[in-house]
Formats: C-alpha cells, structure tokens, sequence
C-alpha cells in the first residue's frame, strides 16, 4: 500500500524525532487505530515496535562505525530521550551493554575484513568528490529480485512522466547493514536522478560530498564485505574518517534491468572527511 510505503521514507527522514502514533496516524491522514492495524498488516509490527527495532539497529550500527564517538551521543543522536532510555532498550534486545556489544562486535569485523583484504587489493579504493545527487526512490528489501523490481518500477514512472535523461543514472543506498540487521529486515532505497522537478514519488538527496570508491560485483555480501574493509581497514591509514549520519550508497554502472542485481558493476561510495 503507497500510504504505508510513503510514511516508512517518512520515518527514514525522521526516526530521530518523537514519532508518537497519532503523529504517524496524521501524516498517512488516518485514525490512528485504522493506521495502527494497516500498519501492522504491512509490515509484520506495530509502528512503536518497528521504530524501537529500527533506533536499536542504527546505534548498532554507530557503535560499530564510530568507534570514539560515546554511548551517550549515540543515545541521543539516534532518538532515544537519555542514555537511561536506550541501556534499557539496548540491554532488553541484545542481552548486552552497548559497550560489551561493540567489544565483541568490532572484534568479529576486524577477523572478517582481513580475510577479505587480498580480494580488495584488486579493486583499489579511490577519493574523489562527487555532486549533489537528488533522485526519485522507492525502498525495497535488501534481496537481489527486489532491488531489481525496485529499479523496474522507477524505471517506467519515470519514462511514463518523460523524466528519463538519454543516460539515466542508478543509484542504491544502504539504509540497513545485514551485519547488524536481520537480512530479512534490511531496508535498500533504489533511486534514479533526475534533473527536473517531479511530484507523485518519493525523494531522496545526497552529496556534494568527498567519497572512498570501490568498485565491486557480486551480491549483497560482497558489496557489505568492501564497505567494512573501507570503515574498518582502510581509514585508519589514509588520513579521513567516516562522515556521520551519511549512508553508504552505490552507482550502478550500465544498468541492464534484465540481468539480475549481482551481475552489475557498482561503485560502493562512503562519505569521508579530513581526520
């Protein structure tokens, strides 16, 4: 259902911000229990429930990625009212304290990346800046025939209201990380640019911005397992650091909307910054 659809990019937008149910309700212009139960219908959880899950896996995400950066800013930088609030939550959910959990998470990551690190010599990073990027999305599941579906039905929006350029441009962005979301439950935002207003979809803007590059092919893992080794392995050496709040994202070279997700070449992108 497109309501539901538009208030999940909502909620993307706006996780950090007191996302109360009536809120919810008005934006989608519902009741709040006729938005409550379509809600849940769609979704598989409650709005309280899924945006809970969704602050836990992005301070999972933080602790993994931003390593100095404290538990507290973490807390409050991802909606939770006191770091009170989310030790509860955190603890409730993982069965650790945010500490120990990024103790033994980075400890996983750092066993991880340098098995990989021969297969990313091949490929070697680059820095360039790139511009602003604003494109028409639709978010999807983090699964190749989805991501695919995804780009298919942007693909004929956009030739339908005549906004597609001779050299349509593809984006991805990594809204959810498998390595701290459940796959099943990991969020991909497709997008096309375009460089003309346009209403009746949903937007999503990038950049400008200094990026690492790697180009890649193969699945969502291999593509997961560069952007690691990039946050984990790479930056340490090279002078930049993460720019916080920014999602990785990937430029789909030659686009073929017949092959399938894991048969293209793609430019993982990581927004970075001098140290």
């Amino acid at each position: 259902m497109e309501v539901i659809d538009n208030i999940l990019h909502y909620i993307q937008q706006h996780f950090d911000q007191d996302l109360s149910l009536h809120h919810l309700a008005a934006q989608a212009h519902y009741s709040p229990y006729h938005f409550h139960r379509l809600f849940r219908q769609q979704v598989g959880e409650a709005p309280k429930q899924y945006l809970l899950r969704l602050r836990l896996e992005k301070s999972c995400k933080e602790l993994l990625f931003y390593p100095q950066k404290s538990v507290y800013a973490i807390a409050i930088d991802c909606g939770f009212s006191s770091q009170a609030v989310f030790a509860r939550a955190f603890k409730s959910k993982y069965g650790l304290t945010a500490e120990q959990y990024r103790g033994q998470a980075l400890k996983a990551i750092r066993e991880r990346t340098a098995a990989i690190a021969l297969d990313v010599q091949q490929y070697p990073i680059t820095v360039t800046r790139t511009e602003r990027l604003h494109m028409a999305c639709e978010i999807t599941h983090l699964q190749d025939a989805h991501i695919m579906q995804a780009f298919k039905k942007l693909h004929r929006w956009a030739a339908a209201h005549e906004l597609l350029g001779p050299y349509p441009e593809y984006y991805g962005v990594f809204l959810d990380s498998p390595h701290t979301t459940a796959l099943e439950q990991c969020r991909y935002l497709a997008g096309i640019r375009l460089h003309h207003p346009f209403t009746g979809r949903e937007s999503y803007t990038t950049g400008p911005a200094t990026v690492a590059q790697i180009p890649v092919m193969g699945g969502i893992e291999v593509a997961m397992d560069y952007a690691l080794y990039v946050k984990q392995r790479w930056l340490p050496e090279s002078g930049y650091t993460l720019v916080q709040g920014m999602p990785g994202y990937e430029h789909i070279l030659d686009m073929d909307l017949n092959k399938p997700y894991a048969g293209h070449t793609r430019i993982v992108c990581v927004a970075i910054q001098p140290d």
